[in-house]
C-alpha cells in the first residue's frame, strides 16, 4: 500500500507569511465626533450662562480721500472733532498718488466732524464737513 498524500522527510514545504497591511489613515477633515449614545451632537442651550457672547459687529472703515495736487513738499493734514481728531492739532493724510491723499479709520463709531489743512497751517476754504461713521467721501478742497 502506497500513500500518495505523504511528502519525503527531505523536501521542505512552502510556508506563507501574512503581513497585515497597516491601518488606513484618515485626514482630520473627514473625522466625526460622535457621543456615545446619540446620533448628532446637542444642539446648545440658549440660556447657558457659559454661551460665549455674540460675535461683534464687522469693522466699519471711514475714509475721507482728496483729490489735489498740494506741490512737492507739502502735506495734507486733517482736524476736526471724533475718532480722536482735534481742532487744535491736525493728522496726516496718507499720499497715495501725486494727486490723492488718504485718511482711514476703522475707530469711528459717530459722524466725524472735520476740515483739511495744507501743511496744517492753512485751512481749507468753505465750511466744515461731516461724514458718518463706516462711510467714504471723496472732496477737492480749495486752498
Amino acid at each position: 500500500m502506497s500513500n500518495k498524500n505523504t511528502t519525503p522527510k527531505n523536501q521542505q514545504t512552502e510556508s506563507r507569511i501574512s503581513i497585515p497591511k497597516p491601518a488606513r489613515k484618515t485626514s482630520p477633515a473627514r473625522k466625526t465626533c460622535r457621543i456615545p449614545g446619540n446620533k448628532t451632537a446637542p444642539k446648545p442651550d440658549p440660556d447657558d450662562p457659559r454661551r460665549s457672547q455674540e460675535a461683534p459687529p464687522p469693522e466699519t472703515v471711514t475714509v475721507v480721500e482728496a483729490r489735489i495736487d498740494v506741490g512737492l513738499g507739502n502735506t495734507l493734514f486733517i482736524r476736526g472733532q471724533g475718532d480722536g481728531l482735534s481742532w487744535e492739532r491736525g493728522k496726516p493724510l496718507t499720499c497715495v498718488d501725486a494727486s490723492t491723499w488718504v485718511w482711514v479709520s476703522a475707530q469711528a463709531r459717530d459722524k466725524v466732524v472735520f476740515k483739511l489743512l495744507l501743511n496744517d497751517q492753512i485751512w481749507a476754504q468753505g465750511k466744515d464737513l461731516f461724514l458718518e461713521a463706516g462711510r467714504k467721501i471723496e472732496i477737492v478742497p480749495s486752498f
